[in-house]
């Protein structure tokens, strides 16, 4: 049910997106109810909310159907959702130090809040994380987050540090 779920509202949020870009009397009524949240490359492309419904449906389709899948993607989605909100805001606040595009107050900022979510995935009941497997995973999204590629982080972040930690739960059992 929650992948049917989380699946219109993928196509909900693509196609509001789609005429958002093609129709201009859409376009302007979207400006004007969320033009101020929007960042300037986001008037002529999909919209970071997009990306991110759909990189979370990917990572549902791909790690949800294990018990320790849905853990994997519990903190890989909130991974972006937490430690790149967090970044930005201390990066934006207080970064001083630069590193490629971002600044190192941001991602250790980040980086902190994505342990975080580490921990609190690793002790919930009838999630099989365990929580070093989560940090490797906080780690990955972090670094990922920080590196210039030309790929929208809302679709690497979470499945990249996903495929990672699936792959450390392989290994470690």
């Amino acid at each position: 049910m929650a992948l049917l779920i989380m699946a219109a509202v993928t196509v909900a949020f693509l196609v509001i997106d789609f005429l958002r870009l093609r129709l201009n009397p859409f376009k302007n009524i979207f400006i004007i109810l969320f033009g101020s949240l929007l960042r300037r490359k986001e008037f002529s492309s999909l919209t970071g909310g997009s990306y991110l419904m759909l990189s979370a449906l990917v990572c549902m389709l791909i790690f949800g159907s294990s018990q320790s899948g849905r853990g994997v993607f519990i903190a890989a989605v909130s991974f972006l959702v937490l430690g790149d909100t967090v970044a930005a805001i201390v990066g934006i606040s207080i970064g001083r130090v630069k590193i490629f595009r971002k600044t190192l107050e941001g991602t250790l900022a980040g980086l902190a809040a994505c342990v975080g979510v580490a921990y609190v995935v690793s002790i919930l009941p009838g999630l099989d994380l365990p929580l070093g497997i989560g940090i490797l995973g906080a780690v990955s999204a972090s670094l990922v987050e920080a590196l210039p590629m030309e790929v929208n982080d809302n679709v690497v972040v979470p499945l990249l540090s996903g495929a990672i930690m699936m792959v450390a739960l392989q290994i470690v059992r």
